[in-house]
């Protein structure tokens, strides 16, 4: 594995900053995940604009012709460096009203404070039919350390999440979910995050994930559910996807 410090991080800044720094530096690769899911996407939004929000290492959207904006500098670099348009995350997005054709959010509104606030944004600059995608743990009953590890600010409950989607401005056209892994698996995880999340990321980034988005490109599909039907009280993270209300969603 490559070397996860730089000589002018193993110099400082003091250990206890350290926790603020950016975990995804200790890895240059950058893993396409979730092939499946843009298989999916691809021919509803055809050659249309995408934006994707906080991605990491770790995008769904192909790089080369998708806009990607994060708060971490060492991911925009590497994802500007294989042909991303690339934006540091603000307050607001900064980009023109209906600017995307679809804008994906995977493992993000569970980190933002006001996340209703982001989802009016992502309404804001997606075009009038555009489709939404995102992802995030649900259920508070399901919270464990790996939560407070990753630094998740909450858990919705399935319907408060819907809900807040529909208010803001979208249309839900299904759902997927998964459950939880083992709790001695969670611990683990956590314990890594914990200890040093810069080179736990750069472990899986290099070691795992390529092997998991390749079984994802082979044999993932994605089986959405009606929105109508309930979560299951074992679901742990919930996918859906949505389109900007107002004009038809696709087949």
């Amino acid at each position: 594995m490559r070397e996860v410090e730089t000589p002018e991080e193993r110099s400082g800044p003091p250990r206890e900053d350290r926790k603020h720094a950016d975990h995804w530096s200790g890895s240059r690769r950058v893993v396409q995940v979730r092939p499946h899911v843009w298989r999916w996407l691809a021919p509803r939004v055809g050659g249309g604009s995408v934006l994707e929000i906080g991605p990491g290492l770790r995008p769904t959207a192909p790089v080369a012709t998708s806009t990607f904006i994060d708060a971490s500098a060492h991911a925009l670099n590497r994802l500007s460096a294989h042909g991303g348009r690339t934006v540091p995350a603000g307050s607001a997005l900064p980009f023109p009203d209906g600017s995307f054709d679809a804008v994906l959010a995977f493992e993000v509104v569970e980190h933002v404070e006001d996340d209703s606030g982001l989802l009016e944004e992502v309404a804001r600059v997606s075009r009038s039919g555009g489709m939404l995608i995102l992802s995030t743990p649900v259920h508070a009953s399901m919270w464990s350390p790996l939560d407070d590890a990753c630094g998740h600010v909450r858990r919705d409950e399935p319907e408060v999440l819907f809900e807040k989607v529909r208010t803001a401005g979208f249309e839900i056209g299904g759902y997927t979910w998964s459950p939880a892994g083992s709790q001695q698996l969670t611990r683990i995880r956590a314990r890594a995050l914990t200890s040093n999340r810069r080179l736990s990321t750069a472990f899986v980034q290099t070691l795992i994930f390529p092997f998991h988005a390749t079984y994802q490109r082979m044999f993932g599909k994605v089986d959405w559910t009606e929105p109508a039907s309930p979560v299951p009280p074992e679901a742990d993270d919930l996918m859906l996807w949505a389109t900007r209300a107002g004009d038809a969603s696709p087949a």
